[in-house]
């Protein structure tokens, strides 16, 4: 970058300070400003019953557990999958689209996020793959659905002042192992 494209940042960066010109709103400002204003009341209503009705229907997947034992793993995957993404997204409710996924990425939860999604998303995808033996099928998606719940349980205890360090102690003192 050279000294004419750094001046022209630099006036453009002031020209939007000043409110001169508009900055052009990212994929999600947009989505963000599409929600509607919430008061404190709506918001806890929201994010409770979306919270509930998430873990309930990841709890009730497991009527389809045994189809998932049989071969047969999508309706379970499906289903934990649904209310899984809609535990997460509930939290939108109290902090708005934009903070949630800055939430998510920041330095803390990072990586916790990227496994959570990534197992979300490969529980789907092992689903689908065509000729893949019933037995590593099964113990490949048992094995992401663990990490999944443990990655989503560690990305709520990010929430929670200290929690993660109490749980890593309690394993320290119970186990003599670190998390």
């Amino acid at each position: 970058m050279n000294v004419m494209d750094k001046v022209k940042d630099g006036a453009k960066s002031a020209k939007q300070a000043l409110g001169i010109e508009q900055k052009e709103p990212d994929a999600i400002e947009e989505i963000s400003s599409m929600c509607p204003k919430l008061t404190y009341q709506q918001r806890m209503i929201g994010f409770g019953t979306c919270f509930g009705a998430g873990y309930l229907i990841s709890f009730c997947s497991f009527t389809f557990f045994v189809d998932l034992l049989e071969g047969d793993p999508l309706p379970f995957v499906y289903i934990y999958t649904l209310g899984n993404i809609l535990a997460l997204s509930s939290s939108m409710f109290l902090v708005g689209p934009k903070r949630q996924f800055k939430n998510m990425f920041d330095s803390t939860r990072r990586w916790t996020s990227i496994i959570y999604l990534s197992c979300l998303f490969l529980t789907l995808v092992i689903c689908f793959i065509p000729n893949m033996d019933e037995i590593v099928r099964l113990l490949i998606l048992v094995l992401l659905l663990f990490i999944q719940f443990f990655a989503s349980l560690w990305y709520s205890l990010s929430y929670i002042p200290y929690a993660r360090k109490t749980v890593t102690n309690c394993f320290k003192d119970t186990f003599g192992c670190d998390v």
